[in-house]
């Protein structure tokens, strides 16, 4: 039975890609649906690849959650130096290069 496990997942790691391109498989598929030959390979690294499964847990949850704080963050107030600061700012660096 080992065996014939071991001889599987030679088989599946062949057709699997490496875990770069299974990262930006991850990442694509968010945006669109993959190929039939990119969603199997993707399938296969994902079987032998505990790494993988949980970077695509990972952006499955962090996508939404950017969005979200991304619509957030529009209504929060213009954050900026005010026009003092800066020129004390300007001043301090060109003493410190003196």
């Amino acid at each position: 039975m080992k065996n014939i496990l071991t001889s599987l997942a030679r088989k599946l790691g062949a057709l699997s890609p490496s875990c770069k391109e299974a990262s930006r498989l991850q990442s694509e598929a968010l945006d669109h649906r993959l190929t039939a030959f990119d969603r199997f390979g993707l399938r296969c690294h994902l079987v032998l690849c505990k790494w993988c499964r949980l970077y695509g847990g990972q952006i499955k949850f962090l996508r939404p959650t950017a969005h979200q704080h991304a619509a957030e963050e529009r209504h929060l107030p213009e954050q900026g130096l005010s026009p003092a600061a800066r020129e004390r700012i300007k001043k301090r660096l060109r003493s410190e290069m003196e």
